[in-house]
């Protein structure tokens, strides 16, 4: 079995929250003491009834008894769920936080890798409470272990004082109980793996059928029937491998019940002779009966959560893997600065995707100068955002070099190249926090209202907010607030563009984002773009040729190449270009 998932959690707890070890170790505790209450409390009743038989003697002990038993069982009571709730699910979070770090550090081609997906898969699985049982799973079973063997140590030292006659049957049980545990665990371990193929699905389902953003089409195309009776089988299939569970492992569990009460008869019987011969007294056999039950029920639990603890660390050690493994560093050292002129240079760029043998980029040689508006079109898979992905280095050419004032922007800090860039995406993502959160990106008490509002009322969202009783703190849809609001997609794009012009950084580009309207409403929200970005470089990309007229040079990309290159009247100036061929198959639209 691996120690290390073992090593990491208890570190990672420690991390968390340094008040846990105290409570652990009382918890430990409480849970050691506990059985020889019932121990050794019947022995001296016994005792007592069969010697002076002193009444307020008994009452004594029996309140001491009950009093100790009472207290040991509210302290355990309250700890289990104090770690619980405060640590325990706490831990959790805390770790889950740390795949979602994790996987923003990844270099970002390899989050498109089905290695890396399966891998998140496998890590968030590893620290799932239904597989590997979690932060709770591993810290119980390391708390049964621990008082466990203790209880077994001292419980036996207490028999061994009177006869070693217990020993054998006390080996048998072990034994056998040993091979029923591996084998329900075995059973247990198949019956997750196929558990976790259906419960992705079927969670998937559910969360489909209760997410509004899915409401419209679920009803408009009567898809809730079908969702439904995929919900179902999918819950079939999981009732057949429960089903499958319950009967391969019933046979082991009828087993582990008989050898205990096969043993717990011959210990008794054992004790019961020792009776009669005189070598024992009445308070003595029931103590040593209870200690034989401790002892049994102690190893048997110490071996099941070992085998627990097994199966923890299997799952847990994916997720270890994820978070340590996949190593990157972003390359370059050079810091960018704020220069006050800035020359993009692509310099016989080509790119080929991973795993592709294809170049999706092939031979791209241009210069953007500052302030120069740009316009990059070309029909669908033209490699236009592809262009665009080099730049922000979402990807590393594989072939040739992207400069910025002479230098190659792999070799500036990372952090301070992005501060050069703005971009909002054609699949750009708004947050469900609020449309101030959205906007800055920070906490929102980082910058004031007033500030804001200039910004909000250039892009033309200032009705909207006015609109709001929570004006800008008004959460972007109703994800877990119902304070929140469903913006149209054109005010998402405004939001999204609010975000971009907030950053004000030098570069500023638009990566098809307005796909989804209709090339009037494009053209709008393109000339009302343009118009805010004076003074600043701007890239404007788009199958459509909304953008043009306004840019100082257009990139005509086909097949990944640059086809043509110039301004919107000198490409219009050849009839059978693909500029030419493009606008003119597009102008009504824009008429």
């Amino acid at each position: 079995m691996k120690t290390k998932p073992v090593r990491y959690f208890a570190a990672a707890m420690k991390k968390y929250k340094k008040g846990f070890y105290p409570l652990y170790a009382l918890l430990i505790t409480a849970m050691m003491i506990q059985p020889f209450i019932n121990m050794f409390g019947p022995k001296m009743m016994i005792d007592e009834i069969m010697g002076r038989s002193d009444i307020a003697m008994l009452i004594k002990i029996a309140a001491v008894m009950v009093t100790v038993d009472f207290m040991l069982k509210a302290v355990q009571g309250y700890l289990f769920l104090e770690l619980d709730k405060v640590y325990y699910q706490g831990l959790n979070r805390f770790l889950e936080a740390g795949v979602g770090k994790k996987s923003m550090e990844l270099k970002y081609e390899t989050t498109e890798s089905k290695e890396i997906l399966d891998s998140l898969a496998d890590a968030r699985t590893g620290i799932d409470d239904a597989y590997s049982g979690g932060a709770k799973g591993l810290f119980e079973s390391m708390a049964n272990i621990i008082a466990g063997v203790v209880i077994i140590l001292l419980s036996a030292f207490v028999v061994f004082r009177y006869t070693f006659l217990p020993v054998i049957p006390v080996l048998i049980n072990v034994a056998l109980n040993a091979f029923f545990e591996s084998r329900l665990s075995s059973i247990k371990m198949e019956q997750i793996g196929l558990l976790a193929k259906t419960d992705r699905a079927y969670h998937y389902l559910l969360h489909g059928l209760s997410d509004i953003r899915y409401g419209k089409d679920i009803r408009l195309f009567h898809a809730g029937d079908m969702m439904l009776g995929r919900v179902d089988e999918f819950n079939d299939r999981q009732s057949e491998i429960n089903k499958s569970y319950a009967r391969r492992s019933s046979k082991y569990l009828m087993g582990s019940k008989i050898n205990l009460a096969l043993t717990a008869s011959s210990t008794y019987l054992i004790f019961a002779i020792m009776v009669i011969q005189k070598k024992i007294g009445i308070g003595d056999f029931t103590m040593l009966s209870t200690a034989v039950t401790t002892i049994i029920g102690s190893i048997n639990l110490v071996l099941k959560q070992i085998l627990e603890l097994k199966k923890f660390c299997g799952y847990t050690d994916k997720y270890i893997k994820y978070v340590e493994g996949n190593k990157y560093t972003e390359k370059g050292d050079i810091p960018v600065g704020v220069p006050e002129d800035i020359v993009i240079e692509f310099k016989d760029v080509s790119f080929k995707y991973p795993g592709s043998s294809n170049y999706a980029l092939k031979n791209i040689s241009s210069v953007i100068r500052k302030g120069e508006r740009l316009s990059v079109v070309g029909l669908n898979g033209a490699g236009k955002t592809t262009f665009i992905k080099l730049l922000c280095r979402l990807y590393e050419c594989t072939e040739g070099e992207i400069l910025v004032n002479g230098v190659n922007i792999l070799d500036y800090e990372y952090r301070s190249y992005m501060k050069l860039l703005s971009v909002v995406f054609q699949d750009f993502c708004l947050l469900g926090f609020s449309i101030k959160e959205n906007i800055i990106c920070d906490m929102p008490d980082k910058e004031d209202d007033e500030k804001l509002m200039p910004l909000i009322e250039r892009v033309g969202l200032k009705e909207k907010v006015d609109s709001l009783s929570l004006g800008l703190m008004t959460p972007v849809f109703r994800y877990y607030d119902q304070n929140g609001f469903e913006p149209s997609g054109g005010e998402q794009q405004k939001i999204a563009m609010a975000r971009a012009l907030y950053k004000d950084a030098p570069v500023l580009i638009l990566d098809e984002p307005t796909a989804a309207l209709d090339p009037k409403a494009e053209k709008e929200i393109y000339e009302q773009f343009a118009s805010m970005v004076t003074g600043k470089t701007a890239i404007f990309i788009s199958h459509r040729l909304a953008s043009c007229r306004f840019c100082d040079r257009i990139l005509v990309f086909k097949d990944g190449e640059i086809a043509e290159s110039g301004s919107h009247e000198s490409l219009l100036s050849s009839p059978d270009g693909l500029y030419s061929l493009m606008y003119r198959s597009q102008e009504k639209m824009y008429s």
